[in-house]
């Protein structure tokens, strides 16, 4: 049977996207280097492109034509960054990237309600607005419990900075919250912690947690949340 080696190879490309998709999904990693506005392209990509290519395979059947040289030059080009990934795999924010990216002057969602345990970006939000923590009731004694990384020591007697990445489309447009923690252990930088304790101080001008506990813990599955 005569093929049509030109659209073989653009067949075999797109299936390559479509397994990467597929591996995404599956493992996890998607949220590596996308949000949760966006995971929906994993999930697309890993039902439509295997099918895309098969109808590419199709539609090879009964025709002779070998490829060209920039045909080949740009299949390569497409399946590049699949490879380049898996190579080198990205690992996700941390300390050296919470300057950067870090929040400030935040627009707090004054009429958003806190659901569940207090989340380190709302403890940020209470700490830059006392409008936020006042409808939220956030304040002296309100118990926290949460999950971050340290990102900078700020003295010897117990206080760290924690922060935590919030990815909205992928983690080029990643933003930084960080809290103040005393009663800490002194742990490097970029160490994931589970931090237990209430909030002390003023909201809006200088909001702490006092820990009562802060645990080592292995980095979590998607640490943009």
């Amino acid at each position: 049977m005569r093929w049509d080696w030109t659209r073989t190879l653009r067949a075999v490309a797109i299936a390559a996207w479509g397994v990467f998709f597929i591996y995404l999904w599956v493992s996890g990693r998607a949220t590596t280097y996308i949000g949760p506005k966006t995971w929906w392209v994993v999930s697309l990509g890993a039902l439509t492109l295997p099918l895309v290519a098969l109808a590419y395979l199709w539609g090879a059947r009964g025709h002779k034509r070998a490829p060209s040289v920039r045909e080949l030059g740009a299949n390569g080009l497409l399946v590049a960054p699949i490879l380049l990934t898996l190579m080198v795999p990205a690992p996700s924010l941390g300390a050296l990237a919470v300057e950067n990216k870090r929040t400030k002057n935040v627009a707090a969602p004054l009429e958003t309600a806190i659901e569940g345990d207090v989340r380190l970006y709302e403890i940020a939000w209470a700490a830059e607005s006392k409008e936020y923590a006042d409808y939220n009731e956030l304040g002296e004694g309100t118990p926290v419990d949460f999950v971050a990384f340290v990102s900078k020591q700020l003295d010897g007697n117990g206080e760290l900075e924690v922060s935590r990445f919030m990815v909205g489309c992928c983690a080029a447009d990643a933003n930084a919250f960080s809290a103040k923690v005393t009663g800490a252990p002194n742990l490097p930088v970029d160490t994931w912690v589970h931090v237990k304790g209430t909030l002390i101080g003023t909201p809006g001008t200088d909001l702490k947690v006092s820990a009562s506990a802060v645990t080592e813990v292995a980095q979590p599955s998607n640490p943009y949340s």
